[in-house]
């Protein structure tokens, strides 16, 4: 019989992979998840804050997706880079990144 992964190890599991892959500063999981008002049908939303140096072929690709396959639980992926992001939550009150650092979860990195 397969083990099948809880909620949390799914995205523990998601965020090692991200973190191969992105070689990020800061993993945030937002959203219904975060907030703890996940339905059956929710998805996970993360917001992977990368160095400004990363390659736009890495910020565009699919590739991702087919990295975080497999485990069962539908996602959504925002790349974002570390000078934008870091710039809009602190001055753009209602902007993403602001909404991500003030309701998010941070699973990866420091603030």
């Amino acid at each position: 019989m397969e083990h099948q992964l809880s909620k949390q190890e799914v995205i523990e599991e998601m965020t090692r992979r991200l973190v191969e892959y992105y070689r990020p500063v800061r993993i945030y999981l937002f959203g219904s998840e975060a907030r703890g008002e996940a339905g059956p049908d929710s998805d996970l939303d993360f917001l992977v804050v990368v160095p400004d140096d990363t390659p736009e072929p890495i910020m565009r690709s699919g590739e991702v997706y087919s990295r975080l396959s497999g485990l069962g639980m539908p996602k959504d992926v925002i790349p974002w880079r570390q000078s934008d992001f870091d710039g809009r939550a602190a001055h753009v009150v209602a902007s993403l990144p602001a909404t991500v650092v003030r309701e998010g979860r941070l699973l990866y990195g420091t603030a």
